[in-house]
């Protein structure tokens, strides 16, 4: 009862969630928990303690710049010849979120992204602090298309020029009389990793540190109805009373897929 309470009066997150399995692909093993992604990252816990506390000056802990690298492995979306949208929300480590951003990811495309300059460099809440948290990626199908180009907020990348675009609140286009589609259609084609530079304090204790780098991918879980409608929510928020802030930025990489349409080839014999 609290949930469709809750979502009295929001019918376009309410379709959203009521589709969130019923648009997914038939794929095998396909579903929620084959397009939502979580990491954490930490660049700078060995020398500044993060928002709940953890790490300062003689701790072990993130030090330095991590790279996120997101790639499309697969030609599933009908949008943008199956370029698929990459929706990234960011944490702090005391649950806030403080960034969010819809990035484009074209087939058999790379997207890097730098932690420091993209992924954490403008959070919303009290320029909250971005030296460790939590990185959720959601892997979908453009979701708004534009009748004509405009202006849109950093949250939202447009597929310039096809008036598709990546939007993570999935609740921006009424704001600008685009009610259509606006719809959750999950694409199980995104794969993402990111480095993670670590120093580590001898033991015993002393001021020098081991300092070591890893690649890791990140791990897929299941996201339930509840967490979806806080991700967006919250993202929705963020782009329409952050006065800007509260943004990621995609870094580098394709924004449009510029692969050849296929020929069409019959395949019935006479």
């Amino acid at each position: 009862m609290k949930f469709v309470a809750w979502f009295a009066g929001r019918p376009i997150a309410f379709l959203l969630l009521c589709g969130l399995v019923a648009l997914a692909p038939s794929r095998a093993k396909a579903g929620v928990g084959d397009v939502f992604m979580t990491h954490y990252y930490d660049v700078a816990t060995s020398t500044l303690p993060s928002a709940s506390g953890y790490g300062g000056a003689g701790v072990s802990g993130g030090i330095g710049d991590g790279l996120v690298r997101i790639v499309n492995g697969d030609d599933i979306a009908t949008q943008q010849r199956g370029t698929v949208c990459a929706m990234i929300y960011v944490f702090d480590d005391i649950e806030e979120m403080q960034a969010c951003c819809g990035c484009p990811v074209t087939p058999d495309g790379v997207r890097t992204l730098s932690v420091i300059n993209n992924v954490t460099k403008d959070f919303g809440v009290n320029r909250g602090n971005l030296n460790a948290g939590v990185v959720d990626i959601m892997s979908v199908a453009p979701n708004l298309l534009l009748p004509t180009p405009i202006a849109l907020p950093p949250q939202i990348s447009n597929l310039s020029p096809s008036g598709w675009a990546c939007d993570p609140s999935f609740q921006f286009g009424p704001t600008i009389g685009v009610t259509a589609p606006q719809r959750l259609q999950v694409v199980p084609g995104l794969r993402a990793w990111m480095t993670n530079t670590e120093g580590n304090v001898p033991v015993p204790a002393s001021p020098s540190l081991v300092k070591g780098v890893s690649e890791d991918e990140f791990q897929f879980s299941v996201i339930d109805q509840g967490h979806f409608g806080d991700l967006t929510d919250t993202c929705f928020f963020l782009i329409t009373n952050g006065s800007g802030t509260g943004a990621c930025s995609c870094g580098s990489g394709d924004s449009f897929s510029k692969a050849p349409q296929p020929t069409p080839v019959d395949t019935q014999r006479n």
